[in-house]
């Protein structure tokens, strides 16, 4: 069962979280068991369990308050199975979640759960909700909450071909008491078209959000269809209703696999797969663009792009899935599966604070080998002393889900001690993650094969 399968890592980031039969006076014949490690006591050698698990020393196991739980309460569809896929995921108001997904069970209609998430973690969850109408579909939903406790929430209607959609709501805007995961729902705007890729957002004041995404010119007399990146400015009214504040390109060349990052309130980094860049003097020159970043920031009610975008393997073909995440300030981490060589690779950039150019400080470090259908990164909240990335991804061949944590050092600019843990000991069908207060992430996923969507909190412990 899916609920004896998490595995919770609070051990430091240097701490190896692994089975262990650790040597020393009395310890020599000593065999612990997972997540113990043997100590000599007055009474002589123990297996004690190691911090953030309960159990006997023989068999340790995470506190229950952090085994998975179920997102969607049976009774809250009827008694029947929820499908879920395209989870997706943004923590907002210092303990807020919400949570999108496609339920196939329903047809691919578009669902959102918001909540609250508390010690011990576990988290308050509304009954989840249809942002679609009528027999509308969502593919590849995103959301992004903002700190005046508004929503928005990104599709396309197709898998192929789709229409795009973005629709806004008021979180608790009813003043009702009791009522404060209630939802206020504006109508559905549309801003693109011909969509087959997945968004992204970007969070900025104001409750306003960037929406990235793929877009294509029509054929001209003058010119031949061409695609491009793009991005709307939108705000979101005090009654859910979106207001498009503008269009902006962020990219000249045909994009996929967005991924965004705050650098700032009003600042944040793009990644994406990009096409090639053709040399202005030399078009036999060409620059490949397949682990692209780009800064970017809101000005006013304007979007602007640093024209000079930094590629961080510009030689290199076939990188697939990617994450980016801010680590310092100023500095954020970019990791990506290689497509050809088959390791999930990580690089450090660091952003100029005056001219925005970004420059790699790290150059690409293998931290995990094998193909991984997806590699995400989570921003989570560091110390000034004590910077370090977070990659969630895949262990294809081993059948379970990893979490891999490094140190990133300030005075030598490079990845350090990078640790990997197992935080479930299966494949899920989808995953997605956001980092909560207190050293804690929230995971939500959909369990094979039955798709039925879980969350897990967990945390993240200086031993």
């Amino acid at each position: 069962r899916v609920y004896e399968n998490v595995e919770k890592f609070s051990e430091s980031m240097s701490a190896v979280l692994a089975s262990a039969t650790l040597g020393g006076t009395g310890c020599e014949e000593m065999v612990c068991g997972e997540h113990a490690s043997c100590t000599v006591t007055s009474t002589g050698a123990e297996c004690i369990c190691k911090e953030g698990y309960v159990g006997l020393g023989k068999s340790c196991h995470a506190p229950v308050d952090f085994k998975p739980h179920r997102l969607v309460d049976p009774a809250f569809s009827g008694g029947l199975p929820t499908q879920a896929i395209d989870l997706h995921v943004s923590a907002f108001q210092t303990d807020r979640i919400a949570i999108v997904f496609r339920d196939v069970s329903q047809g691919n209609a578009g669902k959102i759960v918001i909540g609250s998430a508390r010690e011990g973690g576990l988290a308050d969850l509304a009954p989840p909700q249809l942002f679609t109408t009528g027999d509308g579909k969502a593919f590849s939903p995103i959301v992004a909450g903002t700190e005046g406790g508004r929503l928005a929430v990104a599709w396309r209607d197709e898998n192929r071909m789709g229409t795009c959609w973005v629709r806004g709501a008021a979180v608790g805007s009813t003043n009702i008491r009791g009522a404060d995961l209630s939802l206020a729902w504006g109508d559905k705007v549309n801003f693109c078209m011909g969509q087959a890729h997945k968004m992204a957002f970007a969070d900025l004041p104001g409750d306003r959000v960037a929406i990235l995404f793929s877009d294509r010119s029509k054929a001209t007399l003058s010119a031949p269809a061409g695609s491009f990146g793009s991005s709307v400015l939108a705000s979101i009214g005090d009654k859910g209703g979106v207001s498009l504040l503008g269009q902006f390109r962020f990219s000249e060349h045909p994009v996929c696999r967005l991924e965004a990052t705050k650098l700032s309130p009003t600042a944040f980094i793009i990644a994406a797969r990009a096409g090639s860049a053709l040399d202005d003097l030399d078009p036999s020159v060409a620059t490949k663009q397949e682990a692209m970043a780009i800064y970017a920031e809101v000005i006013d009610n304007d979007l602007v792009f640093n024209p000079n975008p930094a590629n961080i393997e510009p030689a290199r073909s076939q990188i697939w899935s990617r994450g980016v995440s801010l680590i310092a300030p100023d500095t954020f981490a970019y990791a990506y599966q290689d497509g050809v060589d088959m390791k999930v690779k990580m690089a450090v950039l660091e952003v100029s604070p005056t001219t925005h150019m970004m420059q790699v400080v790290q150059r690409p470090a293998v931290i995990r080998d094998g193909f991984s259908p997806y590699v995400s990164m989570l921003a989570t909240p560091y110390l000034p002393s004590q910077p370090h990335t977070l990659v969630y991804y895949e262990d294809h061949a081993a059948n379970r889900s990893m979490v891999n944590l490094c140190t990133w050092s300030l005075q030598s600019k490079k990845l350090e001690g990078c640790e990997d843990f197992v935080w479930l000991n299966q494949k899920p069908l989808s995953v997605a993650g956001a980092a909560l207060p207190g050293g804690k992430i929230l995971l939500a996923f959909a369990a094979a094969p039955s798709g039925e969507p879980h969350y897990a909190v967990l945390g993240l412990a200086k031993k």
